[in-house]
């Protein structure tokens, strides 16, 4: 077999190889892909509020007022909601001199 036919060959190999992998991964999101709809319309409603403070403060105010036991009980929930999730901030947050560059610096010259 000549040099060049085993090329061939085997580029044929490794691209069927690769169309396979591909083929996975697509599957693979597939599965994932309910969770990242509600996560990013999550952090879209969460970007919307956090633009209209007032909305949030009219809106617990108005339960406070009108439901003041539904109040204190989500007011409970929603500060350990709030705990955890500045405890796993701070846990993924890398310290400030530890972060690096991804890339070095290009030199110009």
């Amino acid at each position: 077999m000549s040099a060049l036919a085993e090329i061939l060959e085997r580029r044929a190999r490794l691209v069927a190889e690769a169309q396979a992998q591909r083929h996975a991964l697509a599957e693979g999101i597939a599965v994932c892909r309910s969770v990242l709809v509600v996560v990013d319309r999550g952090i879209a409603w969460g970007t919307w509020l956090r633009a209209r403070p007032y909305l949030v403060v009219a809106a617990v105010t108005a339960i406070a007022v009108l439901r003041p036991r539904l109040a204190l009980g989500w007011s409970a929930r929603a500060l350990t909601l709030w705990r955890v999730g500045r405890l796993l901030y701070d846990a993924v947050r890398p310290a400030p001199g530890d972060r690096t560059e991804p890339f070095p610096p290009v030199s110009q010259g």
